[in-house]
């Protein structure tokens, strides 16, 4: 983020729609929202009801100046009102009505990025025979809403059209967007051509197709922050030429807090699906906390300081977690991680074909001062990273350590003295790491095989036992004798007898 941005940002002020029924409170929609910004930001209060009816009630903490609004979705003419009311009291909201409504409402950004958003038609009537006629002479899959919004949840209802030159079947559907669209019905009728997107899915209640989507925040001409639409705990899989790409549009935006909504099209190439007023705009995916601390220091990429990351990780150790550190550079395609035990540390280019497998250090700061795999310095590169990830989570990890030390509380009554079996063999089981699913797995991939092993082994068993426990264990998961064999299963398992002789001496110490 530019400097000139990054001073506006950090001093941003917030306000919220307060609950229906409690005006000093936060709409409970918005209650983690509010505490995150809360942490950083001066954030007040709004009677939502109040200002339907013309009014501003303002509760909560006295703000001036810029001010970004987050909650439920105003009408232009509300907006208007709201930013109107709102500057008597010397409050400024960040976007002007003039451009709440150009991105709000479809035809006001459409012609600026006509070609790179699905062709589309419309008109400014609700009569079905006006939108009938806006379907002369198209052919082909669309999709129908108004200025703001469809009814995708009613897909095959009312919002999917298989076929616009099907008049009985259009007329089906139009009418009934129409008809149960009713008061929140906003400007037009739309219709989108629908694209051919990449599929990874149909959603749960309606059958809609979900499609690789993601969304994007635009604050002042520069990307904020972007996650996936759809997909939780997925790494955004947009690569440096399309953000450059994105960031190209976000420069011609003429607001300045603006959602894009991206969609992968089959031939893998992206398209702009909505634009929207960030302040009315959702999060999605995108974690509270880390999307207010990107008002502090960071657009998108690594939003952490070394000397955080650090820090976090030796708390997280003393705690007798074992994180597990995900990095990605920029203009480098590989993962790198990094997994901090007690009495060590490692570090690895992950991948089956191509991994490094772990190079081990005696502390964090060694590791963080060595020249590693492919020419990585993390004091010197960490300015590279562009994403970051780490297992626990070290967002806000101030408002967590009390969640953690229970985590492992009630793990340490679980397992009681067996607890550092586990950890051993999960340590072992996931260095092995049969067939090569990890790390392109979830971490805890393998946890139901170490739990199983772990519970039945006690501190006296031998290689020879642990083994059979493993062979056992794995031929029963995979069904493959061979790969897991006695004599495949035994370094593994001399491993695990190594790692328990080393605790037990470490506590005789």
């Amino acid at each position: 983020m530019r400097e000139e941005n990054f001073e506006i940002a950090k001093s941003m002020n917030f306000i919220f729609c307060s609950h229906p029924l409690n005006k000093k409170s936060v709409d409970e929609d918005y209650i983690e929202e509010y505490q995150a910004a809360g942490l950083d930001h001066t954030c007040a209060l709004f009677s939502y009801e109040d200002l339907e009816n013309g009014k501003l009630s303002l509760y909560g903490e006295d703000i001036e100046g810029l001010t970004i609004y987050r909650g439920w979705m105003m009408s232009p003419h509300m907006y208007e009102n709201f930013y109107n009311l709102l500057l008597e009291k010397g409050i400024q909201l960040i976007n002007s009505p003039k451009e709440y409504a150009k991105y709000h409402l479809l035809p006001g950004w459409y012609s600026d990025f006509e070609g790179l958003t699905p062709f589309s038609v419309w008109n400014e009537s609700r009569d079905i025979g006006d939108v009938l006629e806006l379907t002369e002479r198209l052919d082909g899959a669309f999709v129908v809403k108004d200025y703001v919004k469809s009814r995708k949840h009613e897909w095959y209802d009312a919002c999917f059209i298989k076929d616009i030159s099907d008049r009985e079947e259009t007329f089906r559907v139009i009418n009934n967007f129409l008809n149960r669209q009713g008061e929140n019905f906003e400007g037009g009728v739309v219709l989108r051509k629908l694209e051919s997107l990449k599929s990874i899915g149909n959603h749960k209640d309606s059958g809609m197709p979900i499609c690789k989507e993601y969304r994007v925040f635009v604050f002042k001409g520069e990307i904020l922050i972007s996650d996936n639409y759809w997909s939780e705990n997925e790494e955004v899989n947009i690569s440096e030429d399309e953000y450059i790409w994105i960031e190209s549009i976000a420069s011609k935006i003429e607001s300045n807090f603006v959602t894009i909504d991206l969609a992968r099209k089959t031939d893998g190439s992206l398209i702009i699906m909505e634009m929207g007023d960030g302040q009315v705009s959702g999060l999605q995916q995108i974690d509270a906390y880390e999307f207010y601390r990107t008002f502090q220091n960071q657009g998108k990429g690594n939003m952490y300081s070394i000397e955080y990351v650090k820090e976090v990780i030796n708390e997280l150790v003393k705690m007798d977690f074992e994180p597990e550190l995900s990095l990605c550079f920029i203009g480098n395609e590989s993962e790198y991680m990094i997994i901090v035990y007690a009495d060590h540390v490692s570090f690895q280019r992950c991948g089956y074909y191509d991994g490094s497998g772990e190079i081990e250090y005696k502390t964090l700061d060694e590791l963080f001062e060595a020249e590693l795999i492919d020419g990585i310095c993390l004091k010197r590169d960490w300015n590279k990273i562009v994403d970051i990830w780490c297992s626990p989570s070290i967002i806000d990890f101030e408002f967590k350590k009390d969640k953690y030390k229970k985590m492992i509380e009630q793990s340490n009554r679980e397992w009681g003295d067996r607890r550092p079996i586990f950890k051993i063999v999960k340590k072992e089981i996931d260095k092995w790491n049969p067939y090569g699913l990890l790390p392109d797995c979830p971490k805890d991939e393998f946890d139901g095989e170490s739990t199983r092993i772990a519970l039945d082994m006690d501190w006296n068993f031998t290689t020879d036992k642990i083994a059979k426990l493993i062979s056992d264990e794995f031929t029963f998961s995979f069904g493959d004798e061979d790969m897991f064999s006695l004599k495949c299963c035994k370094p593994t398992a001399k491993n695990i007898r190594d790692g328990m002789d080393r605790f037990i001496e470490n506590k005789r110490k």
